[in-house]
């Protein structure tokens, strides 16, 4: 049975994964759409509508696409991480130069399609390095990860402590009623959300 853990920390959890999709890229809805992120606990799932409990108590229905992925994730160890990982690291910039992690994502492959590659300044003030890990010589080292994506190559410094955690794609069918999701999708003109993806964290 799925649960969930204290809607703050969902919330911290998946914001960061869930910004680095492209605007837009994650549904086949009119482009004119607005970006819309939504916090909330599923009171009914029907088919392909959703209807989500928010914060104030209201109801919002959510539409599910085909082609919404349906996101959970799990702690992992850095140990884990392979050559090829796609990864999305959030770091600081130190006075040296040199990053420094704050927190890791590893990126499912269906995810890795629709996530922006590279490196970019987040709002945070942190920068984001969506890119794949090196194999060869430059697999991952000790506590340091080397990321290569196109013409970019990185070096990251790995603290102990660092969140990591794996990124998983399941299913529509996982969603239960009374778990609490977070919902990145597209409002349309006429107020209807699209989902372009639903997170979770399911309980230890």
């Amino acid at each position: 049975m799925l649960t969930c853990f204290r809607p703050a920390r969902t919330a911290l959890v998946f914001r960061a994964a869930i910004t680095v999709l492209l605007a837009g890229s994650a549904v086949a809805v009119a482009a004119q759409g607005q970006d819309t992120t939504v916090e909330g606990e599923i009171y009914a799932l029907s088919g392909m509508t959703l209807t989500l409990t928010l914060a104030d108590s209201s109801l919002k229905t959510v539409n599910l696409l085909p082609e919404t992925l349906v996101l959970a994730r799990e702690e992992a160890l850095l140990e884990a991480i392979q050559p090829n990982d796609a990864l999305g690291v959030a770091a600081r910039r130190e006075p040296d130069g040199s990053l420094t992690a704050s927190s890791i994502n590893i990126f499912s492959p269906q995810l890795w399609s629709r996530v922006r590659k590279g490196q970019f300044p987040m709002q945070s003030g942190d920068l984001m390095t969506n890119a794949l890990v090196i194999e060869s010589a430059l697999a991952v080292q000790g506590r340091l990860l080397h990321l290569r994506y196109g013409d970019l190559v990185t070096e990251i410094n790995v603290p102990e402590g660092v969140r990591i955690t794996r990124i998983l794609t399941e299913r529509i069918a996982d969603l239960k009623e009374g778990l609490r999701v977070l919902i990145r999708g597209t409002t349309s003109a006429d107020g209807s959300l699209s989902a372009g993806s639903v997170s979770f964290e399911p309980a230890p």
